[in-house]
């Protein structure tokens, strides 16, 4: 009995760190300047600047901000959905009129508000309500030392 006591105990008093997985969301967040969760709001238009690499130009209606500038919530913005396709399998399902996806953009020109997809594998996600929970988050938290973010050896060294 005792030792269950000193287990609950040492759970109430470890740091509250996201698991390993935060990792890859802050990579993707470090590669973002703007990241959205909404509706592409038309049709998107298919432009291919090179075999392989379709851009989808399209209007991107935000429900949220998850990274950036929260000013943008509920406005509609111009996307670039930049992506690595060699045939129609590889199409992603959500590029379509009212598909609704976390978007990691960065800006495109500095001159002109467009945005583009920070990343051809990755900069376009399913809109899971947990991960944009846990983009949210991590978009706000400070680590007190990056390098050993998400450790319990932060705890451990004070």
């Amino acid at each position: 009995m005792r030792l269950l006591a000193l287990i609950a105990s040492l759970i109430g008093v470890l740091p509250a760190h996201g698991d390993s997985g935060d990792d890859t969301l802050k990579s993707f967040l470090s590669k973002s300047d703007l990241v959205v969760i909404g509706r592409i709001t038309a049709e998107p238009i298919g432009i291919n600047d090179e075999d392989g690499v379709p851009n989808y130009i399209c209007r991107f209606r935000i429900q949220d901000v998850l990274k950036g500038d929260g000013k943008l919530k509920d406005q509609a913005i111009k996307v670039n959905i930049m992506r690595f396709e060699m045939d129609a399998k590889d199409r992603q399902p959500l590029i379509k009129k009212d598909g609704e996806c976390i978007l990691f953009l960065k800006s495109a020109t500095p001159s002109a508000p467009a945005w583009v997809t920070a990343n051809f594998w990755f900069g376009m996600q399913h809109p899971s309500p947990w991960m944009a929970r846990s983009l949210k988050r991590l978009a706000t938290e400070k680590s007190p030392n990056p390098e050993r973010s998400g450790t319990h050896s932060d705890f451990f060294e004070k």
